[in-house]
């Protein structure tokens, strides 16, 4: 009976200290659990003192803060914008993973605190993917794995762009084009210094009057048309889309009909276009020489162009008369060359694995230029003469005048055109207010 009531005293003492020992320890597991006894942070924000309702409010907070700049990836010659709308923080799910790594269970009492260094999960959208994957030379992976990192972290919006290759983006030329500059173009070096290359990214519209910004004060006109001309031109011989053109009211000598491009700053008249195709492409401007070299680069081939320029009707020019007293009597000199008015279709067909598709690319017209000539407004001297009269009186204007001051009376002969040589049929005519062709040829 001793040993029994012995027994039983020790079952008692044992479970009186174990209770002792355990109320500590639950205490400390529920604090645990809130994690409010672990050094936690999250993205750099420290979320361990923090009760738990309070963690997923803060931690949004600090998102929205973050995307209010948007991501930049670069490298020496390409600079690539990610929109903030293109990431998305899964705010929730770090927070449930918070909560995993924090609980501590009772019997777990003798463990320290540890610290905990969590980051929110960011994936970026097929669009911004898409658009780093434009850039050739650019490790793919390794710069989208960077990019998730410093977003989920919070961290600096600035990524360093992993270069594969360099000249990649080079293996293809895809247009060249030539031009030889104008005498009149004034300030083309400083144009050409800002545009000298340029990565052309997949959906990212390319602005001349952008690229060059204020420096277009510096050129004139006939520099700045020129330029935006020869871009024109190469820019054709590719399948980039183009969003805005503008054509000269007159044919200008340096390019074929319907290659031409005229920008004006003043009143928003600009080149744009736009790479329309997965991979980036290069755009290269330089000056040899006299000469100016547009040419664009690609990874890769992947379409055959080929560019046709139909010539539709002909207008042919006025001729303006003018007088001046400085003109000895009779004399008349050229000031302006006529030139005959035209319009043209360019048509640009794009091959692709076997398929051609024709797009209309522009209908442009070309004014004619009147041709100018100055007379002498002094009168010629009248010559008396005595006429011999056979049949009917006749009296015959011309042969009163003398237009060369040689005391003898003029007579103007006849110009007999001559015969239309073979070749296409030529149709003479104008257009109205209304753009008709009205044909005055028979």
């Amino acid at each position: 009976m001793k040993i029994y009531i012995k027994l039983v005293g020790v079952i008692v003492l044992l479970f009186t200290l174990l209770g002792l020992l355990l109320s500590p320890v639950l205490l400390t597991s529920k604090v645990f659990a809130k994690g409010t006894a672990s050094n936690v942070t999250i993205s750099g924000i420290d979320v361990g003192s923090l009760a738990e309702e309070k963690i997923e409010p803060t931690l949004q907070k600090a998102v929205d803060e973050w995307k209010e700049q948007p991501l930049t990836i670069q490298d020496e010659d390409v600079t690539l914008t990610i929109h903030a709308s293109n990431l998305s923080f899964n705010v929730a799910a770090v927070v449930s993973q918070y909560k995993t790594v924090t609980a501590k269970p009772w019997y777990a009492f003798w463990q320290k605190p540890k610290e905990v260094e969590l980051t929110i999960p960011v994936t970026l959208s097929e669009a911004a993917l898409k658009k780093i994957a434009g850039v050739s030379s650019w490790n793919q992976e390794a710069i989208v794995s960077q990019a998730l990192a410093q977003a989920g972290g919070l961290l600096d919006h600035s990524v360093n762009a992993i270069v594969l290759e360099r000249n990649m983006i080079e293996n293809e030329r895809l247009a060249f084009q030539l031009a030889e500059i104008p005498i009149e173009a004034k300030g083309t070096e400083l144009i050409v210094s800002l545009m000298k290359e340029h990565i052309l990214l997949s959906q990212e519209p390319y602005s001349l009057l952008q690229v060059i910004g204020e420096q277009s004060a510096s050129a004139n006109e006939i520099a700045i048309n020129f330029i935006a001309s020869t871009l024109y031109s190469a820019v054709l011989q590719t399948d980039i889309e183009l969003l805005e053109r503008h054509v000269h009211e007159k044919l200008p000598h340096y390019l074929q009909q319907g290659l031409d491009a005229k920008v004006n700053g003043a009143v928003n008249k600009d080149l744009r276009f736009v790479n329309t195709s997965n991979q980036a492409k290069k755009l290269k401007i330089a000056i040899e020489g006299q000469t100016l070299k547009v040419e664009i680069f690609a990874p890769t081939k992947e379409k055959e162009i080929m560019l046709h320029i139909s010539q539709d009707n002909i207008v042919k020019p006025r001729i303006i008369y003018r007088y001046s007293d400085d003109l000895v009597a009779g004399q008349q000199r050229v000031d302006q060359e006529g030139q005959e008015g035209i319009r043209v279709e360019v048509y640009r067909s794009i091959v692709e694995d076997g398929s051609t598709n024709e797009q209309l690319i522009s209908k442009d017209y070309y004014a004619p230029l009147n041709r100018i000539v100055t007379r002498s407004s002094k009168e010629p001297k009248m010559i008396t003469t005595t006429t011999q009269i056979t049949g009917k009186d006749t009296v015959d204007a011309d042969l009163q005048i003398d237009l060369d001051d040689n005391g003898l009376a003029d007579v103007e002969e006849p110009v007999i055109p001559n015969s239309q040589e073979a070749g296409p049929e030529i149709v003479y005519g104008y257009y109205d207010k209304g753009g008709n062709f009205v044909q005055t040829s028979p």
